[in-house]
Order: structure tokens, then sequence, then C-alpha cells
């Protein structure tokens, strides 16, 4: 299976105009338009909101001072580390796909440099980072990042394969469907269900006994995976 079945079968930032009634009244329904966030799926109800939003994000994804600027080996090196690390998650057994999470340690400035013009989310109290890969064009655009076509594949005996699954066709007309019949907030939370692979980096932290503390910055991924 190529890249682009994958893509079929999983049927760039760009926003979206939505149409999508009020609630029921006793009066005429009247169409209220709301301008969505391609990639986290919030409706704002001017486009003054989405691009604020979107001038927001930006901002979330210039370097910030004290971050190292690592050499390209490392970086190209360290993009084949998760592309290993993500196949191990791809298991041959169909009673082993699903939902699959992964967390191991990661420089800031690694996480950032990897995922630069990406990032989504920025928590300035805690300094974690976040991202979301979904949608129809996802696969390409991380076979693109990580600079490998099988990033999110497997092979095995009998044809079988198992790959990290980014787009749901079946689902997302559903739940566009729905969007004229229910209100915001269920209208979110099925986007949020929707198949997408998460990448966070935050900082753990720990404590002992006589209050010396260590802490490191952890990457960690979360997505689904299917067999065909």
């Amino acid at each position: 299976m190529t890249v682009d079945d994958i893509k079929n079968f999983q049927c760039c930032n760009h926003s979206d105009i939505l149409a999508i009634p009020p609630p029921i009244s006793s009066s005429k329904p009247v169409l209220q338009q709301y301008f969505e966030c391609e990639i986290c799926k919030v409706l704002y109800k001017t486009k003054r909101g989405l691009t604020r939003h979107q001038n927001i994000v930006q901002k979330y994804n210039i370097r910030r001072e004290g971050l190292y600027i690592l050499p390209c080996e490392a970086i190209d090196q360290f993009k084949a580390d998760l592309v290993h690390i993500i196949g191990s998650k791809l298991k041959e057994h169909f009673k082993q796909s699903g939902k699959q999470s992964l967390s191991f340690p990661c420089l800031e400035s690694l996480f950032f440099r990897v995922f630069e013009e990406y990032i989504h989310y920025f928590n300035y109290k805690s300094g974690s980072y976040k991202y979301f890969f979904q949608g129809p064009d996802a696969y390409t655009q991380l076979a693109t990042l990580l600079n490998n076509q099988n990033w999110g594949r497997k092979y095995f005996d009998n044809n079988q394969q198992t790959f990290v699954l980014l787009f749901n066709g079946q689902a997302e007309e559903k739940v566009n469907c729905n969007l004229f019949e229910e209100q915001i907030l269920k209208y979110r939370k099925k986007r949020s269900n929707l198949p997408k692979l998460t990448v966070e980096w935050k900082t753990k932290s720990k404590r002992d006994a006589k209050d010396n503390q260590t802490s490191a910055g952890y990457i960690h991924l979360s997505f689904y995976t299917q067999q065909i």
C-alpha cells in the first residue's frame, strides 16, 4: 500500500467557515456563522477571533532565548529514532492494535527544532508544548517532516500491515452530518475523538524526602493503530 492509499483510506493549515444553527426555539431558526481552526477544531464566532488565535499560535513557534542550536545531523538522527520508536508500537497481532502511547526523555531544544512551525499549544507556566497531526494530509505531512515515507506503517507476512490511523472518512462525515443537529460543545467533543497523533513535550520533576529535586524534559506521543 502506498502513502496515497493510506491517505485515501484514512478519508496546510486552513480555516473552514461553518454555518451552524442556534438552539431550536419557537421562532424561525437563523443560521449562525462560525470560523473553525483546522488544527484544534475550536470554533470562533468571528473571523477576527480566529485570526487572533492564529497569531497567538504563530508566536508559540518563535524560538525563545536559551534553546540550543543543534547540528542538522543530530536533528536527522532524532527523526530516525522517532520513526524506530513509533514502529515498536506497530504490532502484528490484531489484539495489540488500538490506542498507543509512549514517552521518553528529550531535550526541549531538540523537540522545538523538529516540530518548529507545527506547535499549536504552549503553556507559559509549565513550559509544555503540544500539537495534533490529523486529517487526510497528515500522513504525508509527517512523512516529509520525518524524512521517511514508511514512518507510520510496518509490513508483515501475508501482505498484512499495521499503520498509524490519522483520518477516518466515515467518522469525519458522521461528525459533519450531525453538525447541524448538535450544540457546539458536543461538536467539539466529537471532533476531539477523531483519530490523530498527539505530540507533547513537558518537564517532569521529582523531589525526595530531603527536598532534593531533579527534573527532565519528556516527549509524549499518543495515537491509534489499525491493521489491514
